[in-house]
Order: C-alpha cells, then structure tokens, then sequence
C-alpha cells in the first residue's frame, strides 16, 4: 500500500514536471518577391537595392503549454546563409504581448546568423507575439536569384541571456 502510494506521488510530481510545450509560428505569407519596386530609387535602371527592405512577411508566435511564472527565451538562427553580405533582420513586436509576458533580455532585434541567438524572452504562455522582417544590405550584382530562407526556432528554458 504504501508502495503504491509513493509511486502515485512520484506520477504526480513527474507529469506536472513535463508538462507538454508547444511552439507554433504561422507566417503571413509564405514567399517573398524582391523586385524593381525595392530599388533606391525604385523602377531606376542601375539603381541598388535599398540598404533595408522591409519585407511583406510576418509571423505569428504562440508558446503555450508553459507555466504562467516559467521563464524562457526564443533563440532563432538561419539553416543556409544568404548571399554577399545580405542578412534577415527580425522584430519582435513587443507591443504584441502583454508586458507581464516579456521577460528581460529580450533584444528589440536580431541578425539572422548560422547560431542559435536569442530572439525574445517571455514569462508564461504567449498567445501572439508578432515578429516583422526586414532585408538589410543586398545588392543587385549580389542577390539576383531566387534564394530560400529556412529560419529554426528554438524554445529554452530559462531567460535570454544578457545582450553585449
């Protein structure tokens, strides 16, 4: 009886221990045309790109699952790097979330690079943080071709990190 009695304890404490996560991003759009409209000036033969293109994609970030006092971080990172020195800038729209969801650390942006980098920091469940994308640095003679762009997310827990 008592055997049973602490392994009944120990289901308890374990499945409320591992309480199931999930993370979900919905994007708005799921491709993205960079045409002579980005151009600075826009539609000028032997124009560049502009130096930031805010890009017609969003996305949707739900974590659920997650304790309301549970500290995490959303780190992001890129699978395939994008060609010359062009880089992905995303936002996370703090406004999004109510601020009791934010936790510290969180950067008001991040350059997509090859490793995992803290993206947001959140407290609990979030239902809808909104993250915008920008373009930073192509060039014509650079980025002619069609080039996909695979973004990983990863949920961690604990807080992000301190910024430099």
């Amino acid at each position: 009886m008592l055997v049973r009695i602490l392994l009944v304890l120990i289901y308890i404490l374990i499945s409320s221990i591992l309480r199931s996560q999930s993370l979900s991003i919905d994007y708005i759009e799921s491709r993205v045309e960079i045409n002579e409209t980005h151009l600075h000036p826009p539609q000028t033969a032997g124009a560049d790109y502009a130096a930031s293109i805010p890009l017609d994609q969003g996305a949707f970030v739900s974590v659920q699952g997650v304790r309301s006092r549970t500290n995490w971080c959303l780190l992001a990172y890129h699978t395939e790097p994008l060609q010359g020195n062009t880089t992905l800038k995303i936002t996370p729209d703090l406004a999004s979330v109510p601020q009791e969801n934010t936790g510290t650390n969180t950067p008001t942006q991040l350059l997509l690079h090859g490793q995992p980098q803290p993206l947001f920091s959140g407290i609990g469940p979030v239902d809808q943080l909104f993250l915008s994308f920008t373009l930073e640095h192509a060039h014509v003679s650079q980025n002619v071709n069609t080039a996909p762009v695979y973004i990983q997310y990863q949920l961690q827990e604990g807080g992000c990190p301190p910024g430099p």
